[in-house]
């Protein structure tokens, strides 16, 4: 099994080197809107592989190819954009500049002692981070200067930074806090709770658009993501306590926060309003309990996530059912009061 995962890792660093070069081949030939899915879809893939992996002990030429693979991306982008005139030349010059300073100094100390390994600097994963997200708007012809100077800023600290300490380091003992890392508590099953709540939030942001069709089925996709996650955790033996204080925050903000926005961008009368704020209490409240209960096979009150089904439907049936945007706040009241209240509800299969 673990050599099936070192393969299907490999497979998808290999993978995101390939897309890199997709990526800059459709910039060179002014195929932007493509290039920006392939790129965010890249970064992604890099995003959630990091994540599954985690808890896998990788070798130091893995880690190396990773590096690789994440700085190849944003530096055969770059330098496509600079030949497609969407970026200043000095400005690709910095990013390569900082990858180059890392291979030089990584070859000295290998030199000097061959018992390292490769582990990205706090200040390094930031600096790519900011790297990858000024050039989203740059791709699709929009160069945001504001984004491209806090990038050009966090990649010369995480340079002068990989001078007095770099990422490859002398392995050491693991301590009691390794055990509290993010890479460590996160499975693979919390990348779904993690889908949940980004679907949450576009969903959000599709609402105050006013894009309410799609930001309805937004939060279908999150009730989807957020069932998915617990099936997934319980074949996989992941569930933990972290697992489940996650769900509920992604839980909080997916079908909360979001059908709360979703309501007051809708209408947003006096009663609209403490409606909307009793739901979202309601909502707080129904989580909070949820997690100190330990029902089994049972819900006490009706489950939050029901609320990315029954609003969204509320919406798509309005016409159907001749149902006004003035009754909305009625329904989120009825749908609060159910949260917090005490009758019992089977769970499904």
């Amino acid at each position: 099994m673990k050599i099936k995962r070192d393969k299907l890792f490999l497979a998808l660093t290999l993978l995101r080197i390939v897309l890199a070069f997709v990526v800059g081949i459709l910039i060179l030939n002014a195929r932007n809107d493509i290039a920006r899915v392939f790129f965010i879809a890249t970064a992604l893939i890099a995003f959630f592989e990091g994540l599954i992996k985690k808890r896998i002990e990788t070798s130091l030429i893995k880690s190396i190819l990773d590096f690789f693979a994440d700085r190849f991306l944003v530096n055969i982008v770059a330098i496509s954009l600079v030949f497609g005139n969407l970026l200043p030349f000095w400005v690709m010059l910095i990013f390569l500049a900082r990858d180059l300073l890392t291979v030089i100094i990584g070859s000295i100390l290998f030199y000097r002692d061959l018992r390292r390994e490769f582990k990205p600097t706090a200040l390094g994963k930031i600096s790519l981070f900011f790297q990858i997200i000024a050039l989203i708007p740059v791709i699709m012809g929009n160069l945001d200067w504001v984004l491209i100077w806090i990038a050009i800023v966090m990649t010369m600290t995480s340079g002068i930074e990989s001078l007095f300490k770099s990422e490859f380091r002398l392995r050491k003992r693991k301590t009691d806090f390794d055990e509290f890392k993010i890479t460590r508590l996160l499975k693979f099953a919390d990348v779904f709770t993690l889908t949940n709540v980004i679907f949450g939030i576009i969903s959000i942001l599709f609402a105050v658009k006013g894009w309410y069709a799609t930001a309805s089925i937004l939060l279908i996709l999150a009730v989807v993501s957020d069932y998915l996650d617990g099936k997934i955790a319980k074949a996989m033996g992941q569930q933990n306590d972290f697992g489940r204080e996650l769900d509920s925050l992604a839980d909080t903000v997916s079908f909360g926060v979001a059908p709360a926005i979703f309501g007051f961008t809708l209408i947003q009368t006096p009663l609209a309003i403490i409606s909307f704020t009793v739901f979202l209490f309601c909502g707080i409240l129904r989580l909070a309990r949820y997690n100190i209960m330990d029902l089994r096979g049972e819900f006490q009150g009706m489950p939050i996530t029901l609320n990315g089904i029954i609003i969204p439907l509320a919406y798509f049936a309005r016409n159907l059912l001749h149902i006004e945007i003035r009754f909305f706040p009625y329904i989120y009241l009825v749908l609060g009061i159910l949260m917090v209240s005490s009758f019992r509800i089977k769970k499904l299969p």
